[in-house]
């Protein structure tokens, strides 16, 4: 058995520092020290700084919607399963600690730009899954009702992390209802 790749052991020696000290206290060379790996090697792998600050936001996304998946698979109909994936993602995302770093710590702009102005790469992984996993649970679906129930949901969890207007159930609650009269509407079960 082999252990974590290069990749894997900068990305969670990041995400351990960050998470101590935020991202504009983050040193390249402390990550690279943390991870046994030069500093060149970080930089080569990321870019810099804030590429390495958009992998460790895509690694969290996808361990949330590993979680988001599982949760989809239990449920019988489409928007049901939107509803309570949606409630899951919510909660997940407001105890995940570099989210409500990114979300508290003012003067930490690089984090802050993940979930609001530069959240294109979060958002098409995220999009890009729930297609896949509504698309191999809901068969009979329209692929367009997937598709655009995936968006919605992808926007309005991002939405609500970053501006949180209701409760988590209020919203699940309303993005079920949505889906589910755009299913109602295409005369397809799902």
């Amino acid at each position: 058995m082999t252990g974590p790749s290069t990749r894997e052991r900068v990305l969670a020696a990041a995400e351990r520092r960050a998470a101590a000290v935020g991202m504009s206290k983050l040193r390249v060379g402390q990550v690279a020290a943390e991870a046994g790996v030069s500093r060149q090697t970080v930089y080569n792998e990321f870019g810099d700084k804030f590429g390495l600050a958009k992998a460790v936001a895509v690694q969290i996304a996808n361990r949330l919607l590993d979680v988001i998946e599982i949760e989809l698979a239990k449920y019988p109909t489409l928007a049901e399963a939107v509803a309570a994936a949606t409630s899951v993602a919510l909660r997940l995302a407001t105890e995940q600690p570099l989210i409500q770093l990114a979300l508290t710590h003012k003067e930490d702009d690089d984090l802050i730009v993940l979930p609001t102005t530069d959240a294109a790469p979060v958002f098409e992984i995220a999009r890009q899954r729930l297609i896949v996993a509504g698309a191999h649970l809901w068969p009979e679906a329209h692929p367009e009702d997937i598709e655009l129930a995936s968006d919605m949901a992808t926007r309005l969890v991002i939405s609500h992390i970053v501006c949180p207007t209701e409760s988590i159930d209020q919203a699940a609650r309303k993005l079920a209802y949505v889906v589910d009269a755009l299913v109602r509407a295409r005369g397809v079960g799902a």
